[in-house]
C-alpha cells in the first residue's frame, strides 16, 4: 500500500479528529501529531489552517458524493423517473448511506453536521463545490411537489436537508459507539425506513393551519 503523503494524512486524520472532538477542540499541533507531520507549518502549508482544513475535508466530502449521486441521478433519466418521488429522495440519500460502512466515512457525515449552520439549509444548495447531480435532484424534488403553496413546500424542503444531515450524523455517531449489532439494526433498514420518511412527509396534505399561516406570509411579502 502507498504510504500517504502528508496532505493526505491530514484530510484523514482531521476528519477523525474533528467528528470526535469537535471541530474547535482539535489543536494544529494535535493534527500534525495525529497525521506525523515532520514540519509544524505543513497545515498552513496544504490548508492555510484549520478552516482551511476543514474545508478541504467537507469540499471533499461533497465531490464523493456528488460522484455517487451521478450515477443515481443518470439511471433516473434513463429509466424517466424524474417524477417519482421516492427515485428522487434515494438519490439523495443512498450515496450518503455508503459513508456509513467506513470510520472515515461516518466521521464525513458527523462533520457535516457540526460545520452546518441551520441558516445554510434556506440558501441554494450544492454551493460548496459543481455538484450538477444533486442540483438536477433538486429541481426534480421541487417539481415534484407543484400543489403545495411555496412556502410549506420551502420549509419542506429545508426540513428534508436538516433531516438528511442530522439522521445520517445520528446514525454515524451511533455506529461509531459500537452498540450491540441486535439493537442497532443494518444499514440498509436505516435508509429504506428513512426514505420511508421523509417521502411520506413531503407527501402529505397540508393542514387548514399550515395553508393558512402560508397565506399569511405571501400576504406580509405583498405589503
Amino acid at each position: 500500500m502507498a504510504e500517504r503523503s502528508t496532505r493526505d494524512a491530514l484530510l484523514e486524520e482531521g476528519a477523525l479528529l474533528f467528528a470526535e472532538r469537535g471541530i474547535s477542540g482539535v489543536t494544529a499541533k494535535e493534527l500534525h501529531a495525529a497525521a506525523g507531520a515532520r514540519n509544524a507549518s505543513a497545515l498552513h502549508y496544504h490548508f492555510g489552517g484549520r478552516d482551511g482544513l476543514l474545508g478541504a475535508i467537507i469540499t471533499a466530502h461533497v465531490e464523493a458524493v456528488e460522484q455517487r449521486r451521478a450515477r443515481l441521478v443518470a439511471a433516473i433519466e434513463a429509466a424517466g423517473e424524474e417524477g417519482d418521488l421516492r427515485a428522487v429522495v434515494r438519490a439523495f440519500a443512498a450515496p450518503m448511506a455508503e459513508d456509513l460502512g467506513t470510520p472515515l466515512g461516518r466521521a464525513h457525515l458527523r462533520l457535516v453536521a457540526q460545520a452546518s449552520h441551520p441558516s445554510l439549509a434556506y440558501r441554494r444548495a450544492f454551493q460548496v463545490t459543481e455538484a450538477p447531480a444533486g442540483t438536477q435532484a433538486t429541481r426534480w424534488l421541487a417539481a415534484a411537489l407543484p400543489d403545495l403553496p411555496e412556502p410549506i413546500r420551502r420549509e419542506r424542503l429545508v426540513a428534508l436537508r436538516a433531516q438528511l444531515i442530522g439522521l445520517f450524523a445520528f446514525r454515524a455517531t451511533l455506529l461509531d459507539a459500537r452498540p450491540p449489532a441486535e439493537v442497532v439494526g443494518t444499514d440498509e433498514v436505516f435508509l429504506e425506513t428513512l426514505i420511508d420518511l421523509l417521502v411520506a412527509g413531503l407527501r402529505a396534505a397540508p393542514s387548514e393551519e399550515a395553508v393558512a399561516a402560508a397565506a399569511a406570509e405571501r400576504r406580509r411579502h405583498k405589503v
